[in-house]
């Protein structure tokens, strides 16, 4: 077993420009520690509006666009995370997920389904801070050691190694104990399932309408308040037997050319009243006689 840690910078808050890592056996000793450079094939921005930059990337702009894009390096860095061999730790690891996600995206690539441990997690969770820090913030209040170029990402990568190292000792933490212990930071990037789409009442009026597609509707009939009132089902039957009849439905008064009143009280009775004092020629009948003409 192995430990990785991953670290990702971007050109302009969402396109990659680098992928840093740091391999390690379990006693934290560096077998591998690499910044793959990466062209954003986007502008760079790396401050707001204008006002001196927030932060300081550790390569030109022009050596970023030297570099292939995202896409050349698709292959290596989602055979990194997703090694069964390794066990994956990032700091803010579900921004960095979800940078690669876009990244997936917009080169329409499958996305890499991973999984790791968030270290800024487990440092509020242990530590008690007042809130989620920076990883430069977290060292200093670890009060790690380093000589790190922070981000840089495979310096970066090597500072959650750092953290990692600082918790596993001083916690006396075991794989097995990161396992039960702190499962509540572990991150999984997985493809979300399509949300099946409720089929609407309109979906299903529609459908029931195709099923008469060959029938020529003689008018196109809409309901007062009580009808709205009535459970789904026995509007549907009711809208079925109005297209066996050769009448039409529609749900927006302005359209119909009759209208079906009744005594529920609603605003459904005072716009169709409001129509037809404007000049709206609407055809109106009673609930009572118009549904004992579809028997």
């Amino acid at each position: 077993m192995k430990f990785l840690f991953f670290d990702i910078e971007c050109s302009n808050g969402y396109n990659i420009c680098s992928f840093g890592y740091v391999l390690t056996d379990t006693n934290f000793r560096i077998l591998e520690k690499k910044d793959i450079i990466i062209n954003p094939e986007s502008k760079f921005v790396l401050s707001s509006k204008g006002s001196r930059p927030k932060i300081q990337l550790a390569y030109s702009e022009e050596f970023f666009y030297k570099q292939n894009p995202f896409d050349f390096y698709y292959n290596d860095i989602k055979s990194l995370l997703t090694n069964k061999n390794y066990i994956v730790f990032g700091h803010s690891i579900n921004s960095d997920f979800n940078f690669l996600n876009i990244a997936c995206k917009r080169y329409n690539l499958p996305i890499i389904e991973a999984f790791g441990y968030d270290t800024q997690k487990m440092h509020l969770k242990l530590y008690k801070a007042p809130h989620a820090l920076s990883l430069e913030n977290i060292i200093d209040d670890l009060e790690i050691e380093h000589n790190l170029t922070f981000h840089k990402s495979c310096d970066d990568a090597n500072g959650t190694m750092l953290v990692l190292k600082h918790i596993f000792q001083e916690e006396s933490l075991t794989i097995e104990k990161l396992k039960s212990d702190f499962d509540d930071c572990l991150v999984k990037n997985q493809i979300q399932p399509e949300k099946i789409k409720r089929e609407s009442f309109n979906d299903k009026v529609d459908k029931l309408r195709a099923k008469y597609s060959n029938m020529k509707f003689k008018a196109k009939v809409a309901f007062a308040d009580g009808f709205k009132k009535l459970p789904e089902k026995e509007q549907l039957k009711v809208i079925e037997k109005l297209f066996m009849n050769g009448y039409d439905y529609t749900s927006k008064i302005f359209y119909c050319d009759l209208f079906i009143k009744d005594n529920v009280a609603g605003n459904r009775n005072g716009y169709f009243k409001y129509l037809t004092s404007k000049g709206k020629k609407i055809d109106s009948m009673t609930s009572e006689k118009f549904m004992s003409s579809l028997l």
